[in-house]
């Protein structure tokens, strides 16, 4: 959207076959080669950042002539990592916050976990490994999630098996899924979901894990990755998500863990998708919040830290969910401050948010944020 193109009403097919047989890592074959896409434009800058309750907005394009009816509004919610395990699924992980999820036309959540019953899978030698049950997807859907991203570090905790039986029920449950898949075709494509008048394309990578692709980038072809060797792939994916929609949206899982700064590579990487067409990046995995920033007329969201997950505490506990207001000039943000209790997010207190609202501007690039809205701010981020 932040520059012209045609309005395309056109969808992505997200292909995500489910059956098969089991297969070992040696027997899979490398993942398909994506068609190739139009060249892809070499502009970027950047600059910063968003709101609580207060809004922040894109300066507008140029108008430009055109017979099509206008485009009314659409909001798009969203949130960090969400994972029902450890018996979180009893306590009615979302009821505190339902209305917030329901409040925008269309909200998208970092699911940070496989789905399935016991035995779905084999799971992986590693510290972390989760899986939440069955009726994840029905505490989703019923809460106001329309959709979640699979491109992180535990999409593939039990192995192949263990995300296609993920996707079943999530395709089961009407949830839209993107960012992993059954090969690498499907975990690139993206998910394309009419919200009002605005078709709006969603992508998800992960650069989380690289040590698992590192000497065979064939390995694990079921996951996006964004991770050196792979770049070239997501831009592809960007760019084709930009053709096929009215709006596209980036999920990407990066960063360092409790880490309330954004590595350099979180930038380059930004740069490169705004200039293939990205209209938001969201990203995910420190567990923490980490600041905004603004390249072009593009807001990123470095990390919207956690949401409904059993082990936040401390500073993971605090959080926030994250509203992008869509129309034809600009885009708005409003950040809504959150605590995690026992696993469960809800309304921060007033006090406890304002405070949350000036860390947030140190951590963000360009801007500060305060209960009168977000202004200039002059000078280096503490981010650097």
């Amino acid at each position: 959207m932040h520059r012209p193109r045609p309005w395309i009403a056109a969808f992505l097919v997200l292909a995500a076959a489910c059956g098969g047989s089991a297969e070992t890592d040696s027997d899979r074959a490398a993942p398909p080669v994506l068609a190739a896409l139009p060249a892809v434009s070499d502009d970027t800058a950047a600059e910063t950042s968003a709101t609580s309750a207060r809004r922040a907005t894109t300066a507008a394009p140029s108008p430009t002539t055109t017979t099509r009816p206008p485009k009314n509004p659409i909001t798009i919610g969203f949130a960090g990592d969400t994972s029902f395990t450890h018996g979180l699924d009893q306590r009615d992980p979302l009821g505190d916050v339902a209305d917030l999820l329901t409040n925008p036309d269309f909200t998208a959540v970092n699911l940070e976990t496989t789905i399935g019953e016991p035995g779905a899978g084999n799971p992986l030698d590693k510290t972390y490994i989760f899986r939440s049950p069955p009726q994840t997807v029905d505490l989703l859907t019923a809460a106001g999630v329309d959709a979640v991203s699979l491109a992180n570090n535990h999409t593939l905790d039990f192995r192949r098996d263990g995300l296609l039986r993920t996707i079943d029920l999530l395709a089961r449950g009407d949830l839209g899924f993107f960012g992993a898949g059954s090969d690498a075709g499907a975990a690139y494509a993206a998910h394309v979901a009419q919200v009002g008048d605005w078709s709006i394309a969603f992508a998800g990578f992960t650069h989380i894990e690289c040590g698992w692709v590192a000497e065979d980038l064939t390995r694990w072809p079921e996951s996006a990755w964004a991770c050196p060797g792979f770049e070239d792939r997501t831009v592809e994916a960007v760019s084709a998500a930009e053709q096929a929609a009215d709006y596209t949206v980036v999920m990407v899982h990066w960063g360092i863990e409790k880490d309330h700064c954004p590595q350099p590579y979180q930038h380059e990487l930004a740069a490169r998708w705004v200039a293939a067409g990205a209209d938001l990046i969201v990203g995910s995995h420190p567990h923490v919040l980490q600041g905004l920033e603004q390249i072009e007329d593009v807001w990123i969201i470095h990390s919207t830290g956690n949401f409904a997950f059993p082990s936040a505490r401390g500073v993971s506990a605090r959080s926030a969910f994250f509203t992008a207001t869509i129309d034809e000039q600009s885009t708005t943000l409003d950040v809504t401050p959150v605590q995690i209790v026992d696993g469960r997010p809800r309304a921060m207190g007033s006090d406890a948010a304002a405070e949350l609202l000036v860390d947030l501007s140190s951590w963000s690039f360009g801007w500060r944020i305060d209960e009168a809205g977000v202004h200039p701010q002059p000078g280096r981020s503490a981010c650097g």
